[in-house]
């Protein structure tokens, strides 16, 4: 080619040499430009650091990335979480910039704050009460709060608030001859006229409610509990209640709740119903005392909430209160019996806390005395028993061990007595449920028990709402399903008229509930409320279910 073109081979790597110059220069002036026209994009301020948001072009990985903006893969990495794969076209990353420099802040003097160390279980709501300081305030001084309320961490408290909230001596001596509030206002916010009401319902339910597909057998409970709170809204959208539910489907998982409740509908709730395992409470309990949401537990037990959470409402009360109140009603409706104790060694922790209050309350009174013993029937059987018992006049027995072998023992004993004697036995509604025990036995003895919740199908009231489930959704509406629409009404009912709880004037006995009276009473300043009414329910000899009427612990 060089000889048919006379191009000498000097000339020839003289040409090479220029293009090759040529396209040096033309790909450094290609990245300059690039990585100039990136770094005028858009940045960000994140805290205390800065990003650049760059836009990711065809062909560019981490590393070539990196390189234009002098950082490391790896602080690219840590700077975008979502990352779990090969970066695509059009996908935007944050990348630090090292050349900012976060603004020096106004030096405070930390003579006008007191040091506050968290401990677990403080929220905003007992530091207000302490300090006087609200949430703003506390934010505005200690801006690592934003990540929320750590243990261990030590905050600034403004003097001022603490001066708010602490009375001089003048104001405490005063103090201490006005009476104590009698109320505490329901923490509820308030709504206009025409507002719609935003309600969370956290449920283990299936997914498949949302894809209108079948439900898993273990999901059924849950599910009727939200067709029962579907029922609630539907009955209060007549009286022009306007109501946004909101379902999320915990699936028994902790983890599952913790990325639920941070959708971005959370912050907008008015009332929370859930989660309903104490495990998963963990988390929504915080949120809700951290932006004051009424939370209410509807089937746990567990009081660790009710006790950190002055925003937390407990339906199901502890057993050790139940135990109490059924002590209570025993010793209001049979003042002058004599009163049996079926107990033996190996008697549980409910048979315990029954007999020691009973105890403590009952022996103050004088005509009281000699009236109580105890009798092993799984030992002694019954012939020493029949020497203790009355055939003109109800004896009065008490049994409350939950062992069902040690229950289904006894109850079969006893319900040979009752064939000679009338007996009332005194139990728990666990007895209702074990598989082993004959229904007849439990209507021979008059059992009778204190519960959260009783269905009266007799009620017209009742019978409505079983009619208007059928049509509905198909099927009979258990008793998840009377609770759901309960709980739904009586809460939503509450944010309506802002009701105030309180022990001389509690906010229960609606006549809208179908299966229960809810009367709550705060716990203490910093904890919520719990429910503290119980229908007393008998299976009498009659072979009826009724309820006898309602009582409360304490009372």
């Amino acid at each position: 080619m060089s000889v048919n073109h006379r191009i000498t081979k000097e000339h020839q790597r003289s040409t090479k040499l220029r293009s090759f110059l040529f396209v040096l220069l033309l790909f450094l002036a290609t990245s300059f430009s690039y990585g100039q026209e990136n770094k005028n994009m858009d940045k960000v301020v994140i805290g205390d650091l800065r990003f650049i948001l760059h836009t990711v072009e065809r062909n560019q990985t981490l590393y070539s990335i990196s390189k234009i903006y002098d950082c490391t893969q790896e602080e690219v990495l840590a700077a975008n979480k979502n990352i779990t794969g090969v970066i695509k076209k059009g996908m935007v990353l944050k990348i630090p910039d090292h050349t900012y420099q976060k603004p020096l802040a106004a030096k405070i003097d930390e003579s006008k704050f007191v040091r506050h160390q968290i401990v677990s279980g403080d929220n905003y709501y007992q530091l207000n009460l302490k300090y006087g300081v609200d949430e703003e305030d506390l934010l505005k001084f200690n801006p690592e709060l934003k990540d929320g309320l750590k243990a261990g961490q030590i905050i600034l408290i403004p003097l001022k608030s603490r001066a708010k909230a602490e009375p001089d001596a003048t104001a405490k001596e005063a103090s201490k001859n006005e009476p104590a509030a009698k109320e505490s206002p329901a923490p509820f916010r308030t709504k206009g006229a025409d507002q719609t009401y935003n309600v969370g319902l956290y449920l283990p339910i299936s997914a498949a409610v949302a894809d209108s597909m079948k439900p898993t057998s273990k999901s059924l409970s849950f599910l009727s509990f939200y067709q029962g709170a579907l029922m609630a809204v539907d009955q209060l959208a007549k009286t022009g209640v306007k109501v946004k539910l909101y379902v999320y489907d915990t699936e028994r998982s902790s983890s599952n709740v913790d990325m639920l409740v941070k959708k971005p509908e959370f912050l907008s709730l008015d009332l929370i119903i859930g989660p309903v395992y104490p495990e998963a409470q963990k988390v929504v309990s915080e949120l809700s005392a951290k932006n004051r949401i009424p939370m209410v537990s509807p089937l746990s037990a567990d009081d660790k909430y009710t006790k950190l959470n002055p925003w937390y409402f407990q339906v199901n009360p502890v057993k050790k209160m139940r135990m109490e109140a059924t002590a209570d009603y025993i010793i209001k409706e049979f003042p002058k019996d004599k009163i049996i104790f079926l107990e033996s060694d190996y008697s549980g922790s409910e048979t315990r806390q029954l007999r020691e209050y009973f105890t403590k309350k009952r022996v103050a009174s004088e005509t009281a005395k000699g009236l109580t013993s105890s009798y092993n029937i799984w030992s002694r059987g019954t012939g020493e028993l029949e020497s203790l018992l009355k055939s003109d006049q109800p004896n009065i027995l008490v049994m409350t061990d939950i062992n069902e072998v040690h229950v289904s023992i006894a109850m079969n004993r006893l319900s040979h007595l009752s064939k000679k004697y009338p007996l009332i036995l005194v139990g728990v509604q666990e007895f209702s449920r074990m598989q082993s025990i004959e229904i007849e036995n439990l209507h021979n003895v008059n059992l009778r028990f204190l519960s959260t919740y009783f269905v009266n199908y007799n009620l017209p009231a009742v019978s409505t709402f079983v009619e208007n489930f059928k049509t509905e959704f198909g099927t009979e509406p258990s008793l998840f399903a009377f609770q759901g629409y309960d709980m739904t009404t009586f809460f939503l009912k509450s944010l309506q008229k802002k009701e105030k709880f309180s022990r001389n004037s509690p906010t229960g006995g609606d006549s809208d509930l179908l299966h229960t009276s809810y009367y709550f009473t705060k716990i203490s300043d910093f904890g919520g409320y719990t429910n503290d009414s119980f229908t007393v329910v008998e299976y009498s000899n009659t072979f009826e279910v009724k309820a006898l009427g309602v009582v409360r612990h304490g009372e």
